[in-house]
């Protein structure tokens, strides 16, 4: 099961509000017994018009495996991490290999 927490908080400048805010995502996985198989925290800074209905989840389930979206800078170094359900890693793949938008 993966659960999404999404916390939002108003970013200041001393005692003045700014027209920010940090946004939190936290993404885990959740076995049957309840224990966090993985954790993986995003956080953002947007404007009000910015970013209200950003969602992006790094972590799917697909097929019996965990895969974990992994990015950075340079787009060509960009990878997906396969994982059983037991936390075992098992492979990676390049993401500009297939095209994943039937997932």
């Amino acid at each position: 099961m993966i659960k999404t927490e999404r916390r939002e908080r108003n970013r200041k400048f001393i005692f003045w509000k700014l027209p920010h805010k940090k946004i939190t995502i936290v993404d885990k996985v959740i076995n049957t017994d309840g224990k966090v198989i993985f954790k993986k925290s995003t956080i953002l800074v947007c404007s009000a018009d910015a970013c209200g209905d950003t969602k992006f989840r790094r972590i799917k389930i697909i097929e019996n495996e965990i895969w974990i979206f992994q990015y950075n800078r340079n787009p060509d170094n960009a990878v997906i991490k396969h994982y059983d359900f037991c936390g075992k890693y098992l492979n990676k793949t390049d993401w500009n290999e297939k095209s994943f938008d039937e997932y």
